[in-house]
């Protein structure tokens, strides 16, 4: 085979590389130069065969510019790229021919027919997916970071394989994913070579950095101007700076101008392509780049009245080398002035007025001058660069070659100094020939024996007349388990490929299949590279054909629905074990609504646990309201959830007590007791003079208690010497001793009573007791339900049921409460 470079050898411009091999001439790129000498060597390409396909790697102009005069030379081939590559390519060079019609004294080099021709002979792939535009000639694209739709390009051929890197990142940006390295062999490598001769700054400090020089300059009252590349760079900024606006909690004014705005709805209209954090976004209907204070210039008239203005702000706007577009005429307006930063981002070309603006600051005020649209300028802005660079560094390129172990690398795009640099350190470090090609040199390169690929996709194609549907894409995904598909990675050109037999695709059909491997249960959108569709196993389709859960938002949302006439206040949720609390104000309700919770249970997939607790607040309130209904007012109000009874102390008598209280029952199921204190009854209690003298009452039923196993906590005289109560860990283990209790009042003469109030850290106590004696463990403290006489817990391990019942036993016995384990 044999690699010529009509351009871009040596030089970063222009890039233009010819591969003859197969009796094919393949073409990739043709872009131009900002210099005089814009194009390459197109008539050496018309000499050498001329082309028979094109391959465009990136929309930068240098990759791009003089598409349009190949394909006047040559109407018969295609151009292949992908889609965000032939959106970039159309904004950019329909925006370069309006430059080229405002110079007077520059003739265009090609007219908009050409473009249109362009672009009606751009057939589009996406990455990832291999295509034969020419027979036996089979071509990749592989992301290449950088900017948006940037490509690697794999060229197979019976003579060899080729990777032509184009101008590729291994650093992650945040609009785009950083170069993914190819599980590919390529027996020669042509690489980039930009930054071949330097090392990259960390890039977060990069960004900090430049930050903080704006905010110092806005702070001040300054303006910014950032010359930035239109696609690629200016949405990186102003990415840095919403993301820094944010995190450090300030906000000031943004203006974009310039070809930026188009190059912005390109991004958007092409998420697929974003890194996958702004995918999402996109996909959500986020604005990832404009908001409040980020706002676009659409005239002359905006421009002349924000430079005008005393407000500061920062304006990014294209060119990058400011060689042409607004940020000439920012930079104009602001150079001479004193507290104004021109940040330069990116790469500058050796003649560009922003390489020149660099070069001033090492020269003492005063000599500093520069020449902008024919007038001269004393610089008395700060000018400042920062390393937020889109390419490869030295080390990164040298490793990414270490692991393709390419046979032949060839160095180009990249000045003389970085080519050598890197091509030194190459031929020490890696094992393999290494080329630095002339611009117009004829180079041949023999492989011998080309090196095998793994093979994807290896499988028949079939010929359904039918689209691929929503019926019959089962179809597709069991003929790829069949053919030992399973966990690779398809992509929707791969589907339409191999259902259809399709080689030349519709972007409408590609995108329809897109969305329907997205929604389909049989295949996995990867989250890092959303083009990217993995290859579900039969387990893992199984799995997500059963029935899921309702998402939590639209289960509480149905709750409510079905439930808040029933007083339900409150939802929780336990989203690990699928487990939804609810909180009734009145709970022992939920046994009227067993047929409904079971709906509800079979609609979400939720199980459904009440909370036994009774809402006090609205309880009180409620009643509050019965009372006042009724000309009464309430005194006192208070629970008991031993007896599960409320008790209420009105200000005085009154008729319909009694149907209050059975109503109040039926709607939340608690007793509702009213305390109206008996005179005549408290007279006679406190008359009667046949009790024991209390000291001796309660001796007494110490002697009582003394041998059995259940302690009395405490007795107490109540009333004033009404009666004697006794407590006990729960009012439930003094039922065990009735007739003793019966028989302690008559020999004493006092009226006993049982306390309702439960003992929960001496419940505790004994559930801990009950367990230390078998070796278990609680996770946390146990929750104890006086209502429903529960005491849930949970064990540190699993125990034998034979043992839980035991435990269970126990502790019923000694506590008169059930243990929920």
């Amino acid at each position: 085979m044999e690699i010529v470079f009509l351009g871009g050898a040596k030089e970063i411009g222009a890039s233009c590389v010819l591969i003859k091999t197969g009796g094919k001439n393949i073409l990739i790129d043709s872009g131009i130069r900002m210099k005089e000498d814009k194009l390459p060597n197109l008539q050496l390409l018309r000499e050498l065969g001329g082309a028979d396909i094109c391959l465009i790697s990136h929309a930068h102009l240098d990759h791009i510019g003089s598409l349009p005069l190949i394909a006047r030379e040559y109407p018969h081939i295609f151009f292949y790229t992908n889609q965000p590559t032939k959106d970039l390519v159309k904004v950019l060079l329909y925006d370069s021919l309006k430059i080229m019609d405002s110079k007077e004294d520059e003739i265009p080099i090609y007219a908009e027919k050409n473009v249109e021709d362009l672009l009606d002979r751009t057939i589009t792939y996406g990455f990832n997916y291999t295509f034969e535009p020419l027979e036996g000639i089979k071509v990749t694209f592989f992301p290449a970071g950088h900017i948006l739709g940037a490509s690697m390009i794999f060229i197979q051929t019976q003579e060899g394989s080729i990777l032509y890197t184009g101008d590729f990142s291994t650093d992650k940006q945040l609009t785009v994913d950083k170069a993914s390295i190819p599980k590919i062999r390529p027996d020669v490598v042509i690489c980039e070579s930009t930054y071949g001769d330097r090392l990259h700054t960390n890039r977060s400090y990069e960004e900090e950095r430049l930050f903080n020089s704006i905010y110092e300059f806005i702070s001040k009252g300054g303006k910014v101007l950032i010359p930035a590349f239109a696609i690629g760079r200016a949405q990186e900024i102003i990415l840095i700076l919403r993301n820094y606006m944010k995190k450090k909690k300030v906000e000031f004014n943004i203006f974009i101008d310039g070809m930026v705005r188009e190059v912005i709805r390109v991004y958007k209209n092409n998420p697929t392509f974003l890194s996958s954090r702004y995918y999402k976004k996109v996909l959500k209907g986020e604005e990832i780049f404009l908001s409040e204070n980020i706002n676009v210039i659409t005239d002359k008239k905006q421009r002349e009245e924000i430079m005008s203005s005393s407000d500061p702000c920062v304006i990014i706007s294209s060119s990058g080398m400011l060689t042409g577009g607004p940020s000439v005429f920012y930079a104009e307006k602001l150079v001479e002035n004193q507290n104004a930063l021109i940040a330069i981002t990116g790469y500058q070309d050796e003649e560009s007025p922003g390489r020149k603006l660099l070069e001033l600051t090492e020269l003492p005020e005063g000599e500093r001058k520069i020449e902008l649209n024919g007038k001269e300028y004393e610089v008395k802005c700060k000018v400042e660069k920062y390393g937020l660079s889109a390419h490869a560094d030295r080390d990164s390129i040298l490793g990414f070659l270490a692991m393709l172990k390419p046979k032949t690398v060839v160095f180009a795009h990249g000045s003389e100094e970085a080519i050598s640099q890197i091509s030194d350190m190459a031929i020490k470090e890696i094992e393999a020939a290494v080329l630095i090609p002339q611009n117009g040199e004829i180079n041949t390169i023999s492989i011998e024996k080309p090196r095998r690929q793994l093979s994807f996709f290896n499988v028949k194609k079939l010929s359904n007349i039918e689209p691929l549907n929503e019926e019959n894409i089962k179809s597709l995904w069991e003929y790829l388990l069949e053919n030992k598909q399973e966990a690779n990675h398809i992509t929707a050109e791969h589907a339409v490929l191999i259902w259809n037999g399709k080689q030349f695709l519709e972007r409408d059909e590609v995108n329809r299949v897109f969305e329907l491997l997205k929604s389909s249960p049989y295949f996995e959108q990867n989250p890092r590279k959303p083009y990217l569709f993995r290859i579900l196993s039969r387990t893992e389709v199984e799995d997500k054909l059963k029935p899921k859960p309702m998402e939590q938002n639209k289960m509480r949302e149905l709750a409510f629905e079905m439930f808040k006439d029933f007083g339900l206040y409150k939802v929780g949720m336990d989203i690990e074990n699928v487990v939804v609390t609810f909180y009734f104000n009145f709970p022992h309700i939920a046994n009227r609504l067993e047929d409904k919770i079971k709906e509800f249970e079979e609609k979400t997939l939720w199980k459904v646990e009440v909370n036994p607790n009774v809402n006090l607040t609205y309880a009180q309130k409620y009643l509050q309201k019965l009372l006042e209904d009724e000309g009464v007012k309430l005194l006192k109000f208070s629970y008991n959830p031993v007896i599960n009874a409320i008790v209420v102390k009105p200000n005085k008598e009154f008729d319909s007590m009694k149907d209050m209280s059975s109503k109040f029952f039926d709607e939340t199921g608690i007793e509702l007791i009213f305390d109206i204190e008996n005179k005549e009854d408290c007279t006679a209690r406190l008359q009667n003079k046949d009790r024991m003298e209390q000291n001796k009452a309660l001796l007494l039923i110490d002697l009582y208690f003394e041998n059995e196993k259940d302690k009395v906590y405490k007795k107490s005289i109540k009333e004033g010497g009404k009666y004697i109560e006794l407590s006990f860990v729960t009012p439930f283990v003094a039922e065990k001793y009735k007739d003793k209790l019966n028989e302690l009042s008559q020999k004493t003469g006092w009226e006993i009573r049982i306390s309702q109030t439960i003992n929960q850290v001496e419940m505790v106590n004994i559930l801990k007791d009950i367990l230390t004696r078998y070796n278990i463990d609680l996770v946390k403290n146990p929750s104890i339900y006086p209502t429903t006489r529960e005491v849930r817990v949970k064990l540190a391990e699993e125990i034998d049921s034979s043992i839980i019942n035991e435990i269970m036993n126990e502790f019923f016995d000694r506590t008169g409460f059930y243990l929920k384990i």
